[in-house]
C-alpha cells in the first residue's frame, strides 16, 4: 500500500515538472504562458475537491474500523471474564478433589492400622499384654474413622443447606 502511495506521488510530481519544462519550452511569451496555465485552473479545484473527498473517505473508514475493533475488543473481554469464572470453578473442584484424596488417604491408613491390630490380636503367639494393647489401638483407630464419617455426613448436610 505504502509503495503505491509512493508511485502515485512520484508520478505527480513528474507530471507537473514536465508540464512546466514543456510550458516553458513550447510557449515563448510570459502573457501565453499564464493564459495557457490559467486553462488549467478548474483542473486544481477537480484535483483538491478529490483530495478532500479522499480525506473524508480515509475519516469514515478509520472510524468504521476503529468501532469493529472496539465491539471485538468487548467480545474479547466478555469472553475473558468468562473463562476467569471456569477457571477459578475448575480450580475449586481441583481442590475438593485434594481434600477428598487426602480423606481418602487417611481413610486407607487407618483402615490397615485396624488390620494390623486385628492381626495382632488374631496372633496366638502374642502376650496378653500385647493383644490388650491391639484391641485398644484398633479401637482408637475405628474411633477415629467414626469421627472422620461423622464429620463429613455434617459437611453434607451443611452443603445441603
Amino acid at each position: 500500500m505504502k509503495k503505491i502511495l509512493i508511485y502515485i506521488i512520484t508520478g505527480i510530481i513528474l507530471l507537473w515538472l514536465s508540464s512546466g519544462i514543456l510550458i516553458y519550452l513550447f510557449i515563448d511569451n510570459w502573457n501565453d504562458r499564464g493564459t495557457f496555465g490559467d486553462l488549467f485552473g478548474f483542473i486544481n479545484s477537480l484535483f483538491s475537491g478529490l483530495a478532500l473527498a479522499g480525506l473524508i473517505f480515509t475519516i469514515y473508514s478509520n472510524r468504521n474500523e476503529l468501532q469493529i475493533q472496539r465491539e471485538e475488543i468487548e467480545i474479547n473481554r466478555k469472553e475473558l471474564i468468562k473463562s476467569r469464572k471456569i477457571q477459578e470453578k475448575s480450580e475449586r473442584a481441583l481442590e475438593e478433589q485434594v481434600k477428598q484424596l487426602k480423606l481418602t488417604t487417611k481413610l486407607t491408613g487407618l483402615q490397615t492400622l485396624v488390620e494390623y491390630f486385628s492381626n495382632q490380636i488374631s496372633n496366638k503367639n502374642n502376650s496378653d499384654e500385647v493383644i490388650l494393647l491391639a484391641r485398644k489401638k484398633r479401637k482408637e483407630a475405628i474411633s477415629e474413622i467414626d469421627q472422620i464419617i461423622e464429620r463429613l455426613g455434617d459437611e453434607e448436610v451443611e452443603s445441603i443447606n
